[in-house]
């Protein structure tokens, strides 16, 4: 999916939740922590040129239906154009699809994720 960054809806977290964004580089983790400072959700995005890659995003799943995708989106877009970025990037699961198209986010292509069979290590 993609999205023009610049354009992106902003929404903050509603209490009691607060947001924490840390910078390292061309990579932003946010994180929205709940009044006990449990994470109750996370996201990623990489900055390269003007392009931004989100990736890990998730809420936890005693903490959804709350707004904390919306919110977590608005700060991720937002630290990437502050990075410099103009297009958001990520691929979505059938569910978070739903939440990114409600933000303007657009499906470009369809992706297939293989995984192999797990082999033990010889420990």
């Amino acid at each position: 999916m993609t999205t023009d960054l610049a354009e992106h809806p902003q929404y903050a977290p509603a209490a009691p939740y607060k947001r924490e964004v840390r910078t390292e580089g061309p990579v932003t983790v946010v994180s929205l922590r709940d009044s006990s400072g449990e994470v109750a959700a996370r996201g990623t995005i990489a900055v390269v040129g003007a392009d931004a890659v989100a990736d890990r995003i998730e809420t936890d799943a005693a903490h959804r239906r709350r707004g904390l995708g919306r919110a977590m989106m608005s700060a991720l877009a937002e630290a990437a154009v502050a990075q410099g970025a103009r297009t958001g990037l990520l691929i979505a699961s059938e569910e978070g699809q739903r939440l990114y198209s409600s933000l303007g986010w657009r499906h470009e292509a369809d992706v297939l994720i293989a995984r192999g069979p797990v082999v033990p290590s010889d420990r």
